[in-house]
């Protein structure tokens, strides 16, 4: 082992007994020491995968195709789930520049949660630059100066609207919105129509269709919800979940160093949604976090838009099937809403995808429940991921996010890229390959691992029903 490595683990030893001391017993003694144990192997198992997806090689559009200068900032967290959606492993792993070969993140098994990171807002001219020893952009927590582990947070890009869809159904909730009452968007003074809020929300979730957004952005600011929506979210122990910024008058401004997301924080947010029985985890102050902060009928619809996601083109890559170029991810299923029924190809997002999806939608084995992001500096992709009747069984959450967009690409698309066109000439706008396919390279890793490891079991019968979401009520 390298000497330069040997103080930032002894550091993380360190941290590591602190966080499995820092809060109060809840668990029972035996299940918080298999939890431990539980959580231990799986993050070794993560760090493998990371290790091994070897992104270390994507290629940057922006550098005229030259490998990447130094590791890209990968946040990847995998809560593992029994039969009934309770949480019984979790992990997160960091690359990074500080961290070329990954580290282990330390979890408190009680709250699910950590402290043992800094994290710090994205700045993209500092990653751009390649800067050593430089000043730390903000801290999105404060009071973690002294965490052995530092790392700047990528910008989600479209992730965050699971951000606004959770806190639109809380507003459903407390009573203040319903799902059927209609919502009239002026985007400063153009007129984007009137809908109701659910059919703003469906092409938020299932096309990340930004003018949707929009209206619920401007929805939120119009009825004083943007403004606790922070608060709300650190209140359930997800502090690095954090909107600023945004324009009450558009709805837009959505920008880098002002929206912030982390794996794990995101993974508990899909772990409340996913919605097991009793307390899912605790918060520093001993807050008890259960399904109930979302209602039945809420966590149902959206469970169902996530479930109903057109874009399998990150962790999945459904709607590359067949192509020699891309690899494939996460053996998921595109919803046949998408799928046309002569061809087998999908248009979705204003992109069409060209690819027969047929067969790898016969060969599925799972349905992934997600979210994805990208823009030319960031890629992401979360969700919760339930095997499909007859299917080895796995049921677990997966979060990803990147600064990998679709300036990052591989060697195979390489005659795709067109430097003397600029921006016209990233290889994604030919190839409709908008990840570098590590990106799913990975997801099937992990999905292999947690088909490996929970492959000894099986669901209990009557939870068979759980295994797909239900249709958005319409």
């Amino acid at each position: 082992m390298s000497p330069c490595w040997r103080k930032p683990l002894v550091a993380l030893a360190l941290v590591l007994c602190a966080e499995a001391g820092a809060a109060s017993t809840r668990l029972p003694r035996a299940e918080r020491t298999r939890r431990a144990k539980s959580s231990a192997t799986l993050e070794q198992s993560l760090l493998a995968a990371v290790r091994d997806t070897g992104f270390d090689q994507v290629l940057d559009f922006k550098r005229a195709g030259a490998r990447i200068t130094q590791a890209p900032y990968v946040d990847v967290a995998v809560i593992e789930l029994d039969a009934r959606s309770r949480p019984t492993a979790a992990a997160n792993v960091l690359l990074s520049r500080d961290y070329p070969a990954g580290v282990i993140v330390p979890i408190d098994v009680e709250t699910l949660g950590t402290t043992a990171v800094r994290f710090t807002a994205w700045n993209l001219d500092l990653w751009d630059s390649g800067a050593q020893n430089t000043t730390p952009t903000e801290a999105l927590v404060p009071g973690r100066d002294k965490a052995p582990l530092r790392f700047m947070a990528p910008y989600p890009a479209s992730l965050f609207k699971l951000l606004i869809a959770f806190r639109v159904l809380r507003w459903v909730d407390q009573g203040h919105l319903t799902l059927d009452q209609p919502w009239r968007f002026l985007r400063d003074t153009e007129d984007q129509g009137t809908r109701p809020i659910r059919d703003w929300l469906e092409p938020m979730v299932t096309e990340s269709d930004n003018t949707a957004t929009e209206a619920l952005v401007k929805l939120l600011h119009a009825q004083g919800a943007m403004a606790g929506l922070n608060a709300e979210l650190a209140a359930l122990g997800l502090d690095t979940l954090q909107i600023h910024g945004t324009s009450p008058v558009t709805g837009r401004s959505w920008n880098p160093g002002q929206i912030h997301m982390t794996a794990l924080d995101t993974a508990r947010l899909l772990l409340l949604i996913e919605g097991g029985p009793g307390v899912l985890w605790h918060t520093a102050s001993g807050r008890e976090v259960t399904a109930k902060a979302l209602s039945g009928a809420s966590r149902a619809h959206l469970q169902a838009l996530l479930a109903d996601q057109s874009l399998h083109e990150a962790l999945s890559s459904t709607l590359l099937c067949g192509d020699a170029r891309a690899e494939p991810g996460i053996p998921a299923a595109v919803p046949s809403r998408w799928v046309h029924p002569e061809d087998g190809t999908v248009t979705a997002a204003e992109t069409a995808f060209g690819r027969d999806t047929r067969p790898c939608n016969a060969t599925a084995e799972v349905t992934f429940l997600h979210k994805t992001g990208l823009t030319e500096n960031y890629g992401s992709d979360g969700g919760i991921v339930r095997a499909l009747p007859g299917k080895p069984w796995r049921r677990y959450i997966v979060v990803f996010l990147s600064n990998l967009g679709y300036r990052y690409y591989d060697a195979k698309v390489t005659d795709a890229a067109d430097f003397a066109k600029g921006e016209d000439g990233f290889p994604y706008i030919s190839t409709s390959i908008s990840y570098t396919q590590r990106i799913p390279a990975l997801g099937r890793r992990i999905d292999a691992m947690m088909r490996e490891r929970q492959r000894a079991r099986p669901p209990l019968r009557r939870d068979a029903a759980r295994q797909q979401a239900p249709r958005p009520a319409r």
